[in-house]
């Protein structure tokens, strides 16, 4: 019994020594990659709010403004399908009296949420400018985007793993082995959301600030990626 526990225990050990031995040596490393786009769609978030005594007054003057949106954007070749105008709210308009020592209702305030989808970026400026002229009072910054997203983040990855290749390489080398195959390959990151262009200021200059001065910066994605390769003697 003792001769075949020492046996059991030799073979053991034996085919452990040769699994460590065929367990192949491997490198981690990380990658980086960037790429650029120009944008060729927007999208605008603007408000409309209207304050009254009533909330029939306020509401009938949000949509007077809502109306004459719809017909400026239609006069830009806006598709109807591409503008919103079904976010709307209706609020109390409070203010503190001191001599009473009170909430006293002064109205009411209505506000008109709207959307714009922008396909076609000549259009920005004029939309901005004829939207501040229609009455609309909130613009907040136009939201841009591509058409061709994922393809600008695919790139960013390719640049990434070609990042991490390099960097592979590059450690084999000093370290004297040769690099093999990969092993495996995460990423780390999603396609970026499109950052603001702008932002803009309801004032007196906007109105008079040609449409042409809007200008859509470049949308940047970045891309991180993990490797691990077989390193070879």
């Amino acid at each position: 019994m003792t001769r075949q526990i020492v046996f059991i225990l030799a073979l053991l050990i034996l085919s452990a020594s040769v699994f460590a031995q065929q367990e192949p040596r491997m490198i981690t490393v990380t990658g980086t990659g960037s790429s650029s786009i120009a944008p060729d769609r927007a999208s605008v978030q603007m408000s409309i709010i209207s304050r009254s005594d009533t909330v029939s007054a306020a509401q009938e003057e949000a949509a007077g403004v809502t109306a004459k949106v719809l017909a400026m954007t239609g006069k830009l070749g806006i598709a109807r399908d591409q503008v919103d105008t079904t976010g709307s709210s209706v609020r109390p308009d409070y203010r503190w009296n001191r001599e009473r020592e009170e909430q006293e209702l002064r109205g009411y305030v209505v506000e008109r949420q709207m959307r714009v989808d922008v396909r076609d970026l000549e259009k920005l400026g004029a939309l901005i400018e004829g939207a501040v002229a229609a009455g609309v009072n909130q613009v907040s910054p136009p939201q841009l985007d591509s058409s061709k997203r994922r393809e600008a983040y695919r790139q960013a990855l390719d640049t990434a793993a070609q990042d991490a290749q390099a960097n592979a390489a590059q450690l084999a080398k000093s370290l004297g082995a040769k690099l093999g195959d990969v092993l495996q390959i995460n990423t780390q990151s999603e396609p970026a959301m499109p950052m603001p262009m702008m932002r803009v200021a309801m004032s007196d200059s906007l109105e008079s600030a040609a449409p042409e001065t809007y200008n859509a910066a470049n949308l940047h994605f970045e891309a991180t990626i993990t490797a691990v390769f077989e390193l070879r003697d």
